[in-house]
């Protein structure tokens, strides 16, 4: 666990992929574990208070922010359940996207029972909108075809709306098998998608939070 920034109402801090924010049945720690042990034995803090704010896949690393009191919960998870915080990520995907920038908007509904999240008709009752812009700042050939990484700003925080909306478009993130990639490595290196930065104002200031995937499995393919 990286700290990237810390105050008396919040901590930031960089989550590794393959670990959950929250523990599951599929694990025996999580980040928020991670981060409560921190303060409690590195810091010396008894039983101390740090609640979650906001949410990443588990496959997903980057920013996370959690808050270090009651009050602090209340006015950071308002920031992201109202989408007042900007959300960007960073992702890998196959072949050459075109065009190269743009928006898309879908409609989503989410299985909770298989975890899987599909395309549906804004008609259906469990519809949510789900929107994000895109742009490819970088693409290169590989051993595997082209790869364009894409710079993501999300402007809705559904489950999985990233991983569905670009595999509805035919560019699965590598490795997210779930959703097409037939680069099988979510389940050991992960998947190429990434939080790379947070901008929201509370406490009145502006804050910007940023985080570089590293180089290594899929985010040093060339």
């Amino acid at each position: 666990m990286k700290i990237l920034f810390e105050n008396t109402q919040m901590v930031v801090v960089e989550k590794d992929q393959n670990m959950p924010v929250q523990r599951d049945r599929h694990s025996h720690t999580s980040l928020l574990e991670e981060v409560k042990d921190y303060y409690e034995f590195a810091k010396g803090v008894e039983n101390p208070y740090i609640a979650l704010v906001h949410r990443l896949d588990r496959h997903t690393g980057g920013v996370v922010v959690f808050a270090k009191t009651p009050r602090a919960a209340r006015t950071l998870s308002a920031l992201f359940a109202e989408h007042t915080v900007e959300k960007y990520y960073t992702a890998l995907v196959l072949g050459p996207v075109k065009p190269e920038k743009g928006s898309l908007l879908h409609h989503l509904k989410s299985d909770a029972d298989e975890n899987f999240t599909t395309i549906c008709d804004a008609s259906d009752p469990e519809a949510k909108q789900a929107k994000l812009s895109y742009e490819v700042v970088k693409s290169y050939e590989t051993t595997l075809g082209v790869v364009c990484q894409l710079n993501i700003q999300l402007f809705t925080g559904r489950q999985h709306q990233i991983r569905a909306q670009l595999a509805h478009i035919g560019h699965p993130i590598l490795g997210d098998e779930k959703y097409g990639s037939t680069i099988p490595n979510a389940k050991t290196t992960s998947m190429a998608l990434w939080s790379h930065e947070l901008r929201f104002k509370a406490f009145g200031k502006s804050y910007k939070f940023t985080s570089t995937p590293p180089e290594k499995g899929l985010w040093a393919l060339k």
